[in-house]
């Protein structure tokens, strides 16, 4: 029992950050674990489990206002096990209560604060709850007392109630599979309801808080150049154009805030995720790829350089988050008076920095000003009688004072964990980047990280959630080996080492030994894995892809590459399994729907056999000018692949160099042309015709 505020509770011996702020909380914290699971059985007691992460504002203030308050403490001290859990540490966890918490009230959100029985099924909970009643929600206190005397008074009422939510927790796992045809009609429902949830002024979907939703976003580019989409194009520039001129995104550093609080995208909530910045600087690459617009590019390169620069951790890897939060105040780091922002531009570069970031003595954030694009920059040039050639040196001396003088303010605090999961996202990010804009730097960065993930989280046939200094690492999830997997294919198709493939399909194929069900579809984590009360089984995207969704994307390029028929019917398995529930809640899905729509009879392949060196830039740089997300390529830098690759891959088993000369194959649809040997004539059959239109029907 804690009865000083100078005593330091069980989890100042944790690694994470988050723990570690509520090491001096007076509440008798305990880790995830066994240890408090026995006492919770031992004294018949319920448990109090909440759940956060160090970036999240509520989380800070539900801390300062109850976690911190001894008559609080004392209340949960004398009438619960306390667990507290790090979402980021133990997405397992989290993902098992959230959905719990979304039966319980049909919403979740962090923090999330549950009430378990000692079998650690959850009987009730919420998200914030203010320390007295305020805003329609009731105070904590209260509803620590109401919780304790239910459980008290009326146990038997209580376990039925645990039942049932794990009855219903575990009914969400039970997919209903899905036989014969899957049409793909349920493309034209997603677009029809994106269509009409969309924001024709601002972009972007719904009403506020208005998140980017990159996945979507992704979606709707890979539709816009199909017959019957014709807005999708239109739906992804506007809200790529809208959220780089607003709040949303750091007009100072680079990269993106988590969310933004209205529709206009101009005040943000100020925390910055890895994941968040990860997928952004892949769809921004993306669709510079599709539509060969400059402003793509530098937002996407502004990004990957924010992550390079500020999240890069001192080992490796990049960590976790930014916190919203600088000396106590939301905010504080990233907003400017309009006095702090003159001093920091002096009086000639004010006038023109005012009128591009709408910069006012009254803000717009608690009397601060969050910068934004304010005008179009042809308005701004006449105002000032600038020419293009005068503006773009002085914006960049702009953005370089106020980033100094940004950097002199009391510095971020920063989650150091390295997680499997966002750093597998970081790595496409990368990858993606130095083949599709062409940037050698970024490939350096993303061999570097690939290194880091090998020799710090590869553990023989497993991977690691995180390193733990001197505590067992976390086990690694569905979304850790799916989504680094997904990277190593990615960096495979940006340098075509080998090594980055046979990685690739080890990690998928321990997923499938791990986390695979007997219906088909995968488990969140390893059902076989202590404490939790149901093993999650979902294909809907979160803020991150579904495990299973890009799971599904892995196998389907491995098939592919490999010719194993294995692999391709455990993708069309997961498809099966999901598809039903695609029908219903199509904008859920759509890494899922993108996987559905990547028929295993779509796409082309493109066999390169290399002799001289000289030669890969010409031919790398054709596939670059001609994107297509379904073409597989795999690059032999010789005259014949080399028996391990000849082995993985039948693409290249029985195919050579011609003559000694650089040979490219190209086939579609099951055609093949004739071999070329020039760059120039690979371009040509690039080139759109016959062949680049697959039959998109869905018989699995």
């Amino acid at each position: 029992m804690l009865n000083s505020k100078s005593a330091r509770n069980r989890l100042a011996s944790e690694s994470s950050l988050y723990l570690l702020e509520h090491a001096e909380n007076p509440v008798d914290w305990y880790p995830w674990g066994p240890e408090a699971w026995e006492r919770a059985h031992t004294e018949s007691r319920p448990i109090f489990l909440s759940i956060g992460y160090s970036a999240c504002h509520w989380c800070h203030v539900m801390a300062r206002e109850s976690f911190a308050d001894e008559e609080t403490a004392a209340i949960l001290n004398e009438q619960f096990v306390c667990i507290k859990v790090d979402r980021e540490e133990r997405p397992d966890v989290d993902e098992t209560y959230m959905e719990a918490m979304r039966i319980l009230t049909g919403s979740g959100g962090w923090p999330l604060s549950v009430f378990l029985t000692p079998d650690l099924k959850p009987f009730y909970g919420g998200t914030y709850f203010p320390p007295e009643p305020r805003h329609g929600l009731p105070g904590f206190k209260r509803v620590l007392l109401s919780a304790a005397h239910y459980f008290r008074t009326e146990r038997e009422a209580v376990d039925r109630a645990a039942a049932a939510i794990v009855e219903k927790l575990d009914g969400l796992s039970r997919l209903e599979r899905a036989e014969g045809e899957l049409a793909p009609d349920v493309l034209n429902a997603y677009y029809r309801q994106r269509l009409e949830a969309f924001d024709s002024e601002q972009g972007g979907f719904g009403v506020a808080p208005r998140f980017p939703n990159p996945t979507d976003l992704e979606l709707l580019l890979r539709l816009s150049a199909r017959p019957g989409f014709d807005s999708c194009r239109e739906m992804v520039e506007l809200t790529l154009l809208r959220m780089s001129e607003g709040g949303i995104y750091d007009q100072v550093g680079g990269g993106f805030h988590r969310y933004s609080t209205d529709t206009a995208w101009l005040v943000p909530h100020f925390e910055k995720m890895l994941y968040d910045n990860a997928l952004l600087a892949r769809l921004y690459t993306e669709a510079f790829a599709a539509t060969g617009n400059e402003a793509w590019r530098a937002v996407a390169r502004e990004t990957l350089d924010y992550l390079e620069r500020e999240m890069r951790a001192p080992a490796g890897g990049y960590c976790a988050s930014q916190d919203a939060d600088s000396g106590g105040i939301e905010g504080a780091h990233h907003t400017w008076s309009r006095e702090e922002f003159e001093a920091a531009l002096g009086p000639e570069l004010t006038p023109l920095a005012v009128d591009l970031y709408g910069v006012t003595k009254e803000g717009v954030f608690e009397g601060r000003n969050v910068l934004r694009i304010a005008q179009p920059v042809e308005l701004l040039l006449r105002a000032h009688k600038l020419s293009p050639d005068d503006f773009w040196p002085k914006l960049a001396d702009i953005r370089a004072r106020l980033l100094a003088a940004r950097n002199r303010r009391a510095p971020l605090r920063r989650d150091e964990k390295v997680l499997a999961d966002w750093n597998g996202l970081a790595l496409s990010a990368l990858a993606r980047g130095h083949q599709l804009l062409g940037d050698e730097a970024l490939l350096g960065r993303a061999r570097s990280l690939a290194t880091f993930i090998r020799s710090r989280l590869v553990r023989g046939r497993d991977l690691n959630h995180l390193e733990r200094p001197g505590r067992e690492p976390v086990p690694g999830l569905l979304a850790d080996y799916a989504l680094v997997a997904r990277g190593f294919l990615d960096l495979y198709a940006s340098d075509f080492d080998p090594g980055h493939l046979f990685l690739a399909r080890d990690l998928t194929d321990r997923m499938l030994t791990l986390f695979r069900t007997p219906d088909g579809a995968l488990a969140t984590q390893d059902p076989a894995a202590p404490g939790l009360v149901s093993a999650t089984v979902s294909g809907y995207d979160s803020p991150v892809p579904s495990g299973n969704a890009v799971a599904a994307h892995n196998l389907l390029d491995l098939a592919r590459l490999t010719g194993r028929t294995d692999l391709r019917e455990a993708a069309l398995e997961i498809l099966r399994r999901f598809y039903p529930v695609m029908r219903r809640w199509p904008t859920a899905f759509a890494t899922m729907l993108s996987a559905l729509d990547r028929s295993p009879a779509a796409g082309s392949e493109v066999v390169l056999f290399l002799p001289d060196p000289a030669e890969e830039r010409g031919f790398v740089e054709t596939l670059r000018r001609h994107p297509d997300p379904d073409r597989t390529v795999v690059l032999v830098r010789g005259a014949e692949a080399d028996p391990a690759l000849a082995e993985l891959s039948p693409l290249v088993r029985d195919r050579r160099a011609f003559g000694g000369r650089p040979t490219a194959f190209y086939c579609a649809n099951n055609s093949c042309r004739e071999p070329v040997h020039t760059a120039a004539a690979l371009e040509t059959l690039l080139s759109p015709g016959p062949l680049d239109s697959p039959d998109r029907r869905h018989t699995l």
